[in-house]
């Protein structure tokens, strides 16, 4: 009868256990026993998962502000190119501007851009319906004169219109940056323009 061959048993040396032990390395950020997902910093599945997802939020929130900084910085800039456009399309020839609400003639540095419905309604903020130069008294001081600018834009664009921006400013309206971008160069060729044509340096 042929004999089959078989591995011999090891015997344990004395003092040596008969099962492996398996190595436990607590998670250097919970200190808790659990399998490691990174083995350079000590940390377990559980944690390395949060800190994933922590960091992922925290990427979103930094790419939200820098939109939201981009779209304010493009704001400002835009209202500045935009009411030296207001300002200069109703300049005379010795760069002199009447107020919309008072008649007042101010040189178009010293005049400011008033609007008949508030700026903060962006849908209206930067039509030019919605624009006209005024004094400081009449723009600040009377919160813009409201009455009398629309009577005077009915006037000068029609009847309606002072209630057509009422409607529209209503609108919610959020510019992108590309939209943004734009206006300021369409706004700042029609400026050189005016200024070219006013003979400004």
């Amino acid at each position: 009868m042929i004999r089959k061959n078989v591995t011999p048993k090891k015997t344990p040396i004395k003092g040596e256990p008969t099962e492996k032990i398996k190595e436990t390395i607590p998670c250097s950020v919970c200190s808790k026993v659990r399998p490691l997902a990174n083995k350079t910093k000590k940390i377990c599945a559980v944690c390395n998962k949060k800190i994933k997802l922590e960091a992922l939020k925290e990427r979103k929130a930094k790419a939200r502000l820098k939109k939201a900084e981009s779209i304010s910085v493009l704001t400002k800039k835009l209202d500045t190119v935009f009411s030296q456009y207001i300002r200069l399309m109703y300049a005379d020839q010795h760069q002199n501007v009447k107020c919309f609400t008072c008649d007042n003639k101010i040189h178009w540095k010293g005049i400011q851009n008033g609007h008949f419905q508030s700026r903060r309604f962006m849908s209206t903020r930067f039509h030019v319906n919605n624009c006209r130069p005024q004094c400081y008294a009449c723009n600040i001081g009377l919160s813009g004169n409201q009455y009398i600018y629309g009577v005077n834009l009915d006037k000068e664009k029609g009847e309606g219109t002072a209630d057509s921006m009422l409607r529209l400013s209503k609108q919610v309206h959020k510019f992108t940056p590309d939209e943004l971008k734009g206006l300021i160069g369409d706004y700042e060729h029609k400026v050189t323009d005016l200024k070219v044509k006013l003979n400004i340096v």
